[in-house]
């Protein structure tokens, strides 16, 4: 019984979104820019909130800047497990610009597909995320997934729209291996599936106790 409900558990996962993160030092928290890649000019660092005084970082003590320049990119290249099935990644990150006017300094993310052989095989953008009024704002999406894809590039792209520095900033960036949503249908057998099972442990405990 114990490993039938094993195995319906690990089905329900598969079918479902179990998640794991991707990423390392998604939300800057080493103090560091371990695991990424610096690109563009405006040379993207780490900041604790002494940047731009009013915007601290979304949670913990550390969050990405733009810094100076007219834009910049962090890149962190993250192996995909499953080449050849359905897949699917789910993409969240915080940002947040310095009050400038619309628009502000602002970001996005790219994922860029790779082969085994490292050749780019696909790119998806996530929306433009200009949040400059003092809070935070969060993008959160789900991006099908090449079935050739052996890697992606997840890539923090920093953009400035006014004056010197590139006031935008990025925190808890996070990147989840998902698979493929099910079917209602899918989803209704597993449940059913589930209940039988329940009730026939409870059936045998019952006969044991008489």
């Amino acid at each position: 019984m114990r490993s039938k409900l094993a195995l319906l558990a690990a089905s329900l996962c598969v079918a479902t979104t179990c998640q794991a993160s991707l990423l390392i030092n998604g939300g800057a928290e080493t103090g560091t820019l371990a695991g990424w890649t610096i690109g563009g000019e405006s040379n993207p660092r780490i900041d604790d909130g002494s940047f731009d005084p009013g915007i601290d970082p979304h949670s913990g003590d550390f969050m990405f800047l733009g810094h100076r320049g007219a834009f910049g990119t962090l890149t962190q290249n993250v192996a995909l497990a499953g080449a050849g099935s359905a897949r699917q990644l789910r993409v969240s990150f915080w940002e947040q610009g310095l009050n400038q006017g619309k628009p502000s300094d602002n970001g996005y993310v790219s994922l860029t597909y790779r082969a085994s052989d490292g050749s780019v095989i696909g790119t998806a953008l996530t929306s433009v995320i200009d949040a400059h009024r003092g809070v935070w704002k969060q993008y959160e999406g789900f991006f099908d997934v090449p079935l050739s894809a052996f890697s992606v590039d997840y890539t923090m792209h920093f953009v400035r729209h006014f004056g010197r520095d590139l006031d935008a900033f990025f925190d808890d960036n996070e990147l989840d291996l998902v698979g493929q949503a099910p079917e209602p249908g899918t989803l209704a057998t597993l449940s059913l599936g589930a209940l039988a099972m329940a009730m026939m442990r409870r059936r045998r405990h019952a006969g044991a106790a008489r």
